[in-house]
């Protein structure tokens, strides 16, 4: 469960961040779509939008997975906390269902070549409001000296929790993330067939630009995750191997992928080893960074009584060969998909 449950958050969190930085980049596109290089930018601005919907699909399929998972793993306190801000929970539903909407129109808007700065702006708000009550629910899970305030002041689950240090931190830490991500992205879709060599340009050098800000900007917030954790958090992270060497593989992804995009901002052809080595630097970094988190909440929660370790487990080894089975069936499906997809015939993105 543990296993699983890391895994899916790992590809859940890179789906989030590839949908916040998408909007981030399509914003800046739109805000700057004037002048010479106008066709250039309403047109990356296009690419990226027709993507946004396929990542919505799927960081709302891989959410349910380890959010389930974590049910099993910590149900008496995720429950808690999640009745303890019932209307806020509940409304990530309708949110997301507005910002899926909004994607939409942005897709419509940019394949016409007119600006979806409203649309954008909307969807960015909405997303970012996901991942905070995200974050503050996952933060009020660790806190039960909390509960009883919360509870005896309402029991209508219309309260977010009080202030917490490590909160703001947290969800800064995913937000900032999404622009190393994204410039990932942006310099492995600079190798399309599908667009002008302009637009390729813009994509690649603007992407090694935002996952230098981003690469930068996550190594300072993890810093600063660190320090806002209680001190029997900090000691248990440093004194324990795994944790220590999940970080380093965080902050040495972290470096790789920003070192690789620093090549590709004046680069005038499009690499794909580099680009793909890069890729995979980002995705482990992102994997180290939430084996720490998981070591964060395995710590408070252990300091406060609670021992996801000691627990009596009776396992449906049935099912979960079932699971298994289906989970590695459907991986492969997805594969021979994307091959399909990869020898059809591109159809020209290029917005006039």
């Amino acid at each position: 469960m543990k296993a699983l449950s890391l895994l899916t958050l790992s590809l859940h969190l890179v789906c989030v961040q590839l949908l916040i930085g998408s909007l981030v980049a399509i914003l800046c596109f739109s805000l700057s779509g004037s002048g010479s290089n106008s066709a250039a930018r309403k047109t990356a601005a296009h690419v990226l939008a027709r993507r946004t919907t396929l990542i919505m699909t799927y960081v709302i399929n891989l959410g349910i997975p380890p959010l389930l998972f974590a049910q099993v793993l910590y149900g008496r306190a995720l429950y808690t906390s999640s009745v303890l801000m019932a209307a806020f929970w509940i409304s990530i539903i309708p949110l997301l269902m507005a910002c899926y909407w909004l994607l939409y129109r942005i897709v419509d808007r940019t394949s016409r070549g007119v600006s979806p700065i409203l649309q954008t702006v909307l969807a960015l708000g909405l997303a970012m409001s996901v991942g905070r009550l995200l974050s503050y629910n996952m933060t009020l899970m660790l806190r039960p000296e909390v509960w009883y305030g919360m509870y005896a002041r309402t029991a209508t689950g219309t309260h977010l929790p009080p202030s917490d240090p490590t909160s703001t931190p947290r969800w800064a830490f995913v937000m900032i993330g999404s622009l190393l991500a994204t410039g990932l992205w942006m310099i492995l879709h600079s190798g399309l067939q599908t667009i002008e060599d302009d637009t390729k340009a813009l994509l690649r050098k603007t992407g090694a630009v935002l996952a230098l800000l981003g690469g930068l900007g996550e190594i300072t917030l993890g810093y600063l995750v660190f320090a806002a954790q209680p001190s029997y958090v900090q000691i248990g992270l440093q004194s324990n191997a795994f944790y220590k060497v999940s970080a380093m593989i965080w902050a040495a992804g972290a470096v790789i992928a920003v070192l690789l995009s620093l090549t590709r901002i004046n680069a005038k052809t499009y690499n794909l080893w580099l680009t793909l080595v890069g890729c995979v630097s980002g995705f482990l970094s992102l994997a180290g960074a939430v084996l720490v988190r998981d070591g964060i909440r395995d710590l408070t929660l252990g300091h406060k009584g609670f021992d996801v370790w000691d627990r009596h487990v009776v396992s449906n080894w049935g099912v979960l060969g079932i699971f298994f089975a289906l989970f590695v069936i459907t991986l492969g499906v997805i594969g021979w998909l994307l091959l399909v997809m990869r020898q059809a015939k591109p159809i020209s993105e290029q917005v006039a």
